[in-house]
């Protein structure tokens, strides 16, 4: 009982102190969904602009990397890593300044712009995949963070509560473990419904989280729903190796030998990871 009674102060405290953990939507109730009609016409009108394209286009950041999918418009996944002294001088403030990725822009590429599913016409939040409060260490970086190819659309009860949750989450645990290599993206599949301009609306999501601790590697992974809300990371938590089979994806072949990656991806414990949560934050509260 008191280690439950700890970890619900801790994940208290980050949440009152940490104001770039909040999500600053100006409407915070959830709002109906609007998808255009003809869904099979916009589909092939969709693949027809971008048929030439790939759908594994790197981007690097300053501060994370991203593979996109232009047939589907979001990213395949974002990667970043989350570390305690960043995390230690998180203090400036959320830029909230949505644009169309400039990698793309300068290279001629078509670009889903900061329009294209505002919440107030679709129903549907640009969700973060690489969250912003996790580079508050630095306001140039942080507004890379407002790139459209890091986001996708999220409802409001996800974006807002379940996966912003969830995000704070993995800082605290970031605090305790000294730092994550981190995965996040869609799950992207055939036929998922999309938005006029073109953006895949996924069904779901998943977050990877690896850290080095104790003399061991140690991951674990999520996949949430976009009807997901509150906090259910506990009944959302799957192995790596679920998280691989539901996208495709071989996250860490590039990282890591096979021999390594059987260590931390086909199982998780719970004994890593609870109890390892600490509020590293040291600077004031965000202006």
């Amino acid at each position: 009982m008191h280690s439950r009674i700890v970890l619900v102060s801790l994940f208290s405290a980050l949440i009152s102190c940490t104001g770039v953990a909040k999500r600053t939507t100006a409407a915070t109730k959830d709002r109906p969904v609007v998808l255009p009609p003809n869904q099979s016409e916009l589909a092939t009108g969709c693949a027809k602009e971008v048929e030439s394209l790939p759908n594994d286009h790197f981007i690097s950041h300053r501060a994370y990397t991203l593979s996109y999918n232009f047939h589907h418009r979001v990213a395949n996944w974002v990667y970043h890593r989350l570390s305690r002294e960043n995390l230690k001088n998180s203090c400036s403030k959320r830029q909230d300044k949505f644009k169309a990725d400039p990698e793309l822009t300068k290279a001629n590429l078509p670009a889903v712009s900061e329009k294209d599913y505002q919440g107030s016409v679709t129903g549907f939040d640009r969700g973060h995949m690489a969250p912003s409060a996790d580079f508050a260490w630095d306001n140039d970086i942080n507004k890379e963070s407002f790139f459209m190819t890091n986001m996708a659309p999220q409802t409001v009860s996800l974006n807002q509560r379940a996966w912003n949750n969830l995000e704070d989450r993995l800082r605290l645990w970031a605090c305790g473990h000294g730092e994550l290599r981190v995965y996040t993206g869609p799950v992207l599949k055939p036929g998922l419904n999309r938005l006029k301009s073109c953006v895949s609306v996924p069904e779901q999501f998943y977050k990877i989280a690896v850290s080095y601790k104790d003399g061991k590697y140690k991951g674990i992974a999520f996949i949430y729903n976009q009807t997901d809300d509150k906090d259910p990371y506990r009944e959302r938590a799957v192995s790596i190796r679920e998280v691989e089979k539901a996208t495709g994806i071989d996250f860490f072949k590039d990282e890591f030998s096979p021999a390594v990656q059987e260590t931390f991806e086909k199982e998780f414990n719970w004994a890593d990871w609870d109890g390892t949560e600490q509020n590293c934050k040291a600077c004031p509260q965000n202006p």
